[in-house]
């Protein structure tokens, strides 16, 4: 297993006229692995069926909305954790500071170290279909 780059050139940023431009390795050629494909995998390495995997994986995708709004964060141990995060605009006074002036909520993931470890010793092979 290798993952695939390519060589970019970026401009500094902020610098007026580009400043000097370096070259960077970017990720590249990724595929996309659909949520059958991964059922039918685990299936394979498992005792459970394809439509056991999928069931389960499509009742965890609706619940974790349901979760994050009611403050939970959630850890699958191994896997990392899925939180909610909020932005707003910041106030002179702590006073002024409601529940209005959230203007944005994103989810965050943070990888286990387990899954970092694993995926820290990838193998990098240019890219020969260089887009």
């Amino acid at each position: 297993m290798s993952v695939e780059y390519k060589i970019v050139k970026y401009a500094s940023p902020g610098v007026k006229g580009g400043g000097k431009y370096k070259y960077y390795p970017r990720i590249t050629n990724r595929k996309t692995v659909k949520m059958k494909e991964l059922c039918e995998h685990i299936a394979l390495m498992s005792t459970f069926s394809e439509g056991d995997v999928m069931g389960v994986l499509h009742t965890f995708i609706t619940e974790i909305p349901d979760l994050l709004k009611d403050n939970c964060s959630i850890d699958l141990e191994g896997l990392g954790i899925f939180s909610l995060h909020a932005s707003g605009e910041g106030c002179d006074t702590e006073e002024e500071v409601t529940a209005r002036k959230i203007t944005n909520t994103k989810i965050a993931f943070r990888p286990s170290k387990r899954l970092k470890a694993e995926v820290s010793g990838a193998k990098f092979i240019k890219s020969r279909n260089i887009k």
